[in-house]
């Protein structure tokens, strides 16, 4: 075998190996989301799961190497990202609560109806059933309630995104006057760029209201999510001017190096 054919090979499983974790964008109306194939493949049945399979590779025409671009609404495409990075669906409101529009101010409804949402959702093939009723965790009429469900929703993910990593901790740091938070984790040169982009999109959309939930808030959400995740460690605490407030998450995952690999695909032997 001459030495260019070799070389071909080994960049061709090189290739194979490193598919899944591909860094993929997707130009919707304009808007740019990137993330990886192997975010969007983990749903296989979903529009861009099938899409993006190899199976389909022969099909895929990107624009400029791995941008794809698609003719939907960007703005609404952040509801269907949002499922393929966390498995739920996050919505503005609960539609089962407005039980009387009409008393309701014009201004409570967002610019994006759940109409429009449903419609993205079926679109993509993503599977979605109306809430008949509000859960334990669920949005309200009232926007602060809603606004507060959705943090603690969002620091929950945090602190899966951190386990995925196999990292230990991270502190998130919210600014009193609204500044965009920002976060370091334990060892900070340490992965930092692989989880930051994740958890910028999760915690961004609280930088004018972080500061305030959890200065008003910050122990009965910390006792929240201990009940759900007993490893997890809760501390905050302010800067000495109190106009930052550093929110400190660690988590020991509960499961031993073996019992990780007795419960991955790993221990599958045929």
């Amino acid at each position: 075998m001459s030495n260019r054919k070799k070389n071909n090979n080994v960049a061709d499983l090189g290739n194979n190996c490193t598919s899944a974790e591909q860094t993929i964008i997707l130009n919707v109306g304009g808007i740019k989301y990137e993330t990886r194939k192997s975010t969007l493949v983990y749903y296989p049945d979903t529009l861009l799961g099938t899409m993006f399979a190899d199976r389909n590779q022969s099909l895929q025409h990107p624009k400029n190497e791995n941008e794809y671009f698609l003719d939907r609404d960007g703005n609404l495409f952040r509801y269907v990202m949002q499922y393929y990075r966390t498995g739920k669906i996050y919505l503005p409101y609960n539609p089962s609560d407005l039980k009387d529009v009409s008393s309701l101010p014009s201004s409570y409804f967002p610019s994006i109806s759940f109409e429009e949402i449903e419609a993205e959702l079926d679109y993509f093939q993503i599977p979605f059933e109306r809430p008949l009723k509000p859960s334990s965790l669920s949005f309200t009429i009232n926007p602060t309630v809603e606004k507060l469900d959705q943090f603690v929703y969002a620091l929950r993910n945090v602190i899966r995104e951190v386990m995925s990593i196999c990292e230990t901790e991270i502190t998130v740091t919210f600014s009193k006057n609204g500044w965009p938070p920002f976060m370091n984790l334990g060892l900070p040169y340490k992965k930092e760029a692989i989880i930051v982009e994740d958890i910028d999109l999760l915690v961004k959309p609280f930088g004018c209201v972080g500061y305030t939930f959890l200065n008003k808030y910050g122990t009965d959400i910390g006792q929240y999510l201990r009940s759900e995740i007993p490893e997890l460690s809760w501390q905050f605490g302010y800067s000495q001017n109190r106009e930052q407030l550093k929110l400190h998450m660690s988590i020991t995952n509960s499961m031993s190096d073996h019992e990780i690999f007795l419960n991955s695909c790993l221990s599958n032997k045929k």
